[in-house]
């Protein structure tokens, strides 16, 4: 996965949970509701989104560079 669409996956992630835990979340000050929301937005993506990325391409590519060297 190329890094803006890995960015855009962390973004919309990131506004989604945003969204549904704001109002719980109201004794954090903002700096550390923003780092709850960066490492949730990161999770999200480890785990839901980039396994469900097919990465074959871009393996076979680096396995066939391997054996031309």
């Amino acid at each position: 996965m190329n890094d803006s669409r890995k960015a855009e996956a962390i973004a919309a992630a990131r506004r989604e949970i945003a969204r549904r835990i704001a109002r719980f979340c109201t004794s954090l000050s903002s700096q550390e509701f923003e780092r709850l929301l960066d490492r949730m937005a990161h999770i999200h993506w480890k785990y839901d989104v980039r396994p469900n990325v097919d990465f074959s391409f871009e393996e076979d590519e680096d396995f066939e560079r391997f054996l031309e060297s």
